[in-house]
């Protein structure tokens, strides 16, 4: 252990907890998104005629009238859209456990057992999928249903671990890492399944979280107090800027939780910026093979590029919005800043993406700009909720994720209804339309409703007796050692969990 010793002494604590943190949510993205790609070649399918017939000729490989691809199963577009679904009906269901196991357990616990069995089971994949498609679905359901507890057990210990001037750039990388998983698993499923199969495509995923689950039990801990390691300048900074005080089993307001009007903006915001995503993430592999006539490794490339931009987007917004809240505007005006940002353009180009005709190039850049600007409701109003009420982030996550994943598994059935039997450009630009309309509707909500000031029901009793904080500077001056806080939080709001 004296090695671990030297190697923290040298890279932070919470620097190691990004890196983890990172690869947790890439470990959640891979395991969610592998199916998306091998069903294209999991299931028998038929290329429209009338897409095929509208985009000849546009490339080479463009697939003519009638052409099929050999699959191992004969499944309709309601059906993919049933198993595509799966994964959010069990993710749904655990979010607000997680924030709440997160407050009892801590989330090395928590968020460790739920990557390993998730590993697990995702090595189960190909055996469920040969019984059926309600055996795949019932696997599908509890991949999800153990990842569910992640975003809201990610919140709660970055409540106790980021200061008050780095949450937004923590955070946002740490998120970002659900991006990179996608990047990597969209052409990595591809080339598996193209060259060794498309059941290769779940024993790989499957063994990367169990891999990650070794590192994350010997170098993450639930708190700077309860690391055996941490430099000691460091807790000290950690604690100067954020107060820590653990409280084991904090009381929940749940009544004046529902009440809270800022809350229910956020859970509107995120449910509505969840569609678009969800709608690319779940379906844009088929998309690009159906009616753009991609081939399988083609598919998996193109599939990830939206994905990349939207990972480069988060986290330079997270950067870019702890700078301004800062130096420039309160954190309320940075939030709504890139809240527009986040939900505006990607509504536009959604729209455009139907309109392209049959230029691949400038479908796949549309949607590659709508995935990546949709990112910055990340830094947006996603997070948020660690300064409506620090000591309960994690449960407000779960609560605003728990809707907000509902469109996970909306969209692939609302899609599969769209496309059934009618995988044309025209179906397309209904699905795209839809997404644009929702995108509008759930940043206006925000940008009305959303506050980044520390609700009083949220508020620690023991903080409440403790000196008193008037005098705090801005957030544009830097009065004392310690870091302060903007003038949009209340002079309660360091953090105290």
């Amino acid at each position: 252990m004296e090695c671990i010793k030297k190697t923290q002494g040298r890279v932070q604590a919470r620097h190691i907890l990004v890196v983890a943190w990172f690869w947790a949510f890439a470990n959640v993205y891979i395991l969610r998104t592998n199916l998306s790609v091998a069903i294209v070649s999991m299931v028998k399918s038929n290329f429209s005629a009338s897409a095929a017939s509208e985009c000849t000729g546009a490339q080479n490989n463009t697939p003519p009238p009638g052409w099929k691809e050999e699959g191992e199963f004969e499944w309709n577009e309601w059906s993919q859209g049933q198993v595509l679904s799966g994964y959010f009906y069990g993710y749904t269901c655990t979010q607000i456990l997680g924030g709440w196991l997160e407050t009892r357990l801590g989330g090395k616990v928590v968020c460790g057992t739920s990557q390993l069995l998730g590993g697990l089971l995702t090595l189960m994949t190909p055996v469920a999928a040969r019984g059926g498609v309600y055996a795949l679905l019932a696997v599908r359901i509890l991949v999800g249903f153990v990842a569910g507890v992640t975003y809201p057990t990610h919140h709660g210990m970055w409540g106790k671990w980021a200061p008050i001037y780095e949450r937004s750039k923590l955070m946002s990388i740490t998120m970002a890492g659900a991006n990179f998983g996608t990047v990597i698993v969209l052409p990595l499923s591809g080339y598996l399944a193209d060259t060794y199969g498309w059941d290769s495509v779940f024993y790989v995923t499957g063994c990367i979280p169990i891999m990650w689950f070794v590192f994350w039990v010997i170098f993450v801990y639930d708190s700077p107090s309860s690391h055996p390691r941490i430099d000691p300048e460091e807790a000290k900074y950690i604690e100067s800027q954020i107060e820590t005080r653990e409280v084991k089993r904090p009381p929940v307001p749940w009544l004046k939780l529902v009440k809270c009007v800022p809350l229910w903006a956020i859970v509107i915001g995120h449910t509505c910026s969840n569609w678009g995503f969800y709608t690319m993430l779940t379906n844009l592999p088929t998309y690009l093979k159906q009616v753009l006539g991609f081939d399988i490794k083609a598919n998996g490339f193109l599939s990830a590029l939206p994905h990349l931009a939207l990972m480069l987007f988060v986290m330079t917004g997270g950067f870019v919005t702890d700078y301004i809240r800062k130096h420039w505007v309160s954190t309320l005006t940075a939030r709504r800043i890139m809240t527009f940002f986040g939900q505006f353009p990607p509504a536009i180009f959604f729209v455009l993406a139907g309109y392209v005709g049959c230029d691949r190039a400038g479908g796949v850049a549309m949607l590659a700009l709508s995935v990546a600007f949709g990112g910055l409701a990340v830094p947006g109003f996603k997070l948020s909720h660690v300064e409506l009420a620090p000591r309960f982030g994690g449960i407000l996550y779960g609560i605003t994720n728990t809707f907000g994943n509902i469109p996970g598994f909306v969209t692939p059935l609302v899609v599969g209804a769209l496309t059934n039997n009618n995988q044309t450009r025209e179906a397309w630009q209904t699905v795209f339309w839809i997404g644009a309309g929702i995108y509008v509707f759930g940043g206006l909500v925000v940008l009305v409703f959303l506050r980044t000031d520390v609700q009083d029901w949220a508020k620690d009793p023991e903080e409440e007796k403790g000196p008193n904080t008037d005098d705090l500077a801005s957030d544009k001056n830097i009065a004392t050692p310690m870091t302060t806080l903007d003038n949009t939080s209340t002079r309660n709001s360091i953090t105290r969990l």
